[in-house]
């Protein structure tokens, strides 16, 4: 049979989905982020804190460990000096003197490179000083030793 009439599809309404979560677990996940957030900066700046200290006490024992050095070069120049002390009778004018009398000076340098200083006192006395860590005569850092 010959179908006469045609049904007419009707159309439905359709709903499009959507892919915006509901307003209130979206800020549920926006507060999550930002806690997992603070949380790791915490972390990573506690962790930094840590390794910082760190250095800075391995900086100061080297420091401890060059003014240690330093002391131990002076009193090996304070034998040298002493030495041409006993053999001339007075103490040398330079450190340069100690040379002319084949007095073996074994280090005169301090620990960071400067010159260790020589002043004469008197025919007995004499002083040495370090310029110390900064490199700079005549400030708190210098290493002073009186013989």
């Amino acid at each position: 049979m010959a179908v006469l009439f045609k049904k007419k599809k009707e159309k439905l309404p359709t709903v499009k989905p959507t892919k915006e979560a509901p307003k209130g677990k979206k800020w549920k996940g926006i507060a999550a982020v930002i806690i997992l957030a603070l949380a790791l900066a915490y972390y990573l700046g506690l962790e930094s804190s840590k390794k910082t200290e760190e250095i800075v006490e391995q900086v100061e024992a080297f420091d401890e460990a060059r003014e240690k050095l330093t002391k131990v070069n002076m009193n090996t120049l304070q034998r040298a000096i002493t030495s041409f002390i006993v053999s001339q009778g007075r103490t040398p004018r330079s450190l340069k003197e100690l040379q002319v009398f084949r007095i073996v000076v074994a280090e005169k340098y301090d620990s960071w490179g400067t010159e260790i200083k020589y002043e004469r006192q008197s025919d007995d006395n004499f002083r040495l000083i370090s310029a110390g860590k900064d490199k700079i005569f005549d400030t708190e850092d210098d290493i002073v030793v009186n013989y």
